[in-house]
């Protein structure tokens, strides 16, 4: 036996006899602008390639980036982790945080020469290169005096379930040698799975057998949780129509047809409201994006209370219309960056709460609230399916120290209100959307 195979023994040895890796409840929990971010910081790009992002994220007030690459290893299958050197210095100077993708796309496997997708080993190679090169306090922030600072967060093989050419036994292998390469380093580090589609798309809880495939990755914390693309559509997939059009939903729906009991963590790289069809005037997207950010920002555990989410990127924050046309680009203009209808939104949330974190989630009547030092923020989805109190008047509960209340929608301050003995009664709402009271400490 070879020494890696000593240690990879070893590594599973201390596996089997361990439980899986804890929920941080910190990173689940943290300030709501440290979990939303934007891709993709394509390593090959950085510098004038990347600016554009980068104004974006600035823009909006975001602090994570997925950062990506497609010669992240030789054709040997061989990892080449200095290939991240350039971006990651990059994204620390603009103040980002990457989590890392490693890119691998089924037609792959079909190239001339074929990529194929690789075995145990080599995954288990790529994991222990990048987490040794950039986990916080890694060689990468050795070599810049940078000890504190790194990736904690490492994926790979995005939307495998699109095309659902990779074999899903290579699949699970792919994975599982990447997590216990990462592990190796570091077991805190988290290791999950690039983002799904066809739950979004087809309805498909199953994920084309991908979720199946990596079921017991998942049950025994090799995988810290599921990455979920959802693209809210009027014809598609119409949040309109109630929760059963949430990532809730589909979450729910894909830990069910895995048979999982244990709890795992809810991660969204992409997700936007499509401007398409009914939805193709600027005001209605921006209108929907509001719930849609609450839907991914609120997903809780098996317990319905317990906040699941650790990031939500909206995809695209950065493109004008040249990549994907006008549905889901992001940005008014280039050079410099403005924000279009649903990344105002976006910004405004960021501004009023980006500062606070989750102190309690209620799904059933679609209310959560938020807490900071400048006080607290208050999430009602007023829509129909969204609460189970739908209507014109909400009487929100707020601290016996309020005084003043703020009524916000999607498109700004709607109105001030004085809170009298821990209530605020809001009436007169159109309903149908989604409303917060921003609620500040007295001075």
């Amino acid at each position: 036996m070879g020494n890696r195979e000593i240690r990879v023994a070893a590594l599973l040895l201390a596996l089997s006899a361990a439980p899986g890796w804890a929920s941080d409840a910190a990173l689940v929990n943290g300030p709501l602008r440290a979990r939303v971010g934007g891709g993709n910081l394509v390593t090959h790009l950085a510098g004038p390639g990347s600016a554009q992002l980068y104004a974006a994220l600035h823009g909006a007030g975001a602090r994570l980036g997925r950062m990506n690459s497609y010669g992240w290893r030789s054709l040997a299958r061989l990892p080449t982790p200095h290939d991240f050197d350039a971006a990651m210095l990059e994204a620390r100077r603009n103040g980002i945080t990457p989590i890392i993708l490693l890119e691998y796309d089924g037609s792959y496997q079909t190239l001339d020469p074929p990529q194929p997708i690789g075995s145990y080993a080599d995954w288990f190679a790529a994991g222990e290169a990048y987490a040794r090169r950039f986990r916080p306090g890694g060689e990468w922030g050795k070599e810049h005096g940078i000890p504190d600072w790194g990736v904690t967060i490492f994926s790979a093989i995005n939307e495998p379930d699109v095309q659902a050419t990779i074999p899903r036994d290579d699949y699970r292998h792919a994975l599982e040698g990447l997590a216990d390469g990462v592990h190796s380093i570091d077991r805190a580090l988290r290791v999950v799975p690039g983002g799904f589609a066809t739950c979004n798309s087809h309805g498909d809880a199953t994920l084309r057998g991908y979720g199946s495939a990596i079921a017991p990755l998942l049950a025994d914390g090799h995988l810290d949780g599921i990455d979920l693309h959802t693209y809210y559509n009027a014809r598609w997939y119409p949040l309109t129509r109630g929760r059963e059009f949430s990532v809730q939903s589909c979450f729910d729906r894909i830990k069910a047809a895995m048979g999982l009991v244990r709890d795992i963590n809810f991660y969204a790289t992409e997700f936007n409201v499509a401007r398409d069809g009914a939805w193709s005037a600027a005001d209605v997207a921006a209108r929907l994006f509001l719930t849609a950010f609450w839907d991914e920002m609120t997903v809780v555990g098996a317990d319905g209370r317990s906040s699941a989410t650790v990031l939500a990127f909206p995809w695209n924050l950065a493109d004008t219309g040249p990549i994907e046309g006008p549905g889901y680009a992001m940005a008014a203009s280039e050079s410099p960056w403005s924000p279009e209808a649903r990344a105002v939104v976006l910004r405004q949330v960021l501004q009023l709460a980006g500062d606070m974190k989750f102190v309690a989630l209620d799904p059933s009547a679609g209310e959560y609230r938020l807490e900071g030092k400048e006080g607290q923020l208050i999430v009602w989805q007023d829509l129909p399916g969204w609460t189970d109190h739908p209507g014109a008047v909400w009487e929100a509960s707020v601290p016996d120290w309020a005084q003043r209340v703020e009524l916000w929608g999607w498109d700004g301050k709607r109105r001030v209100l004085a809170a009298d003995h821990g209530k605020v009664i809001v009436d007169g709402l159109p309903g149908n959307e989604t409303y917060m009271l921003r609620v500040s400490r007295p001075r």
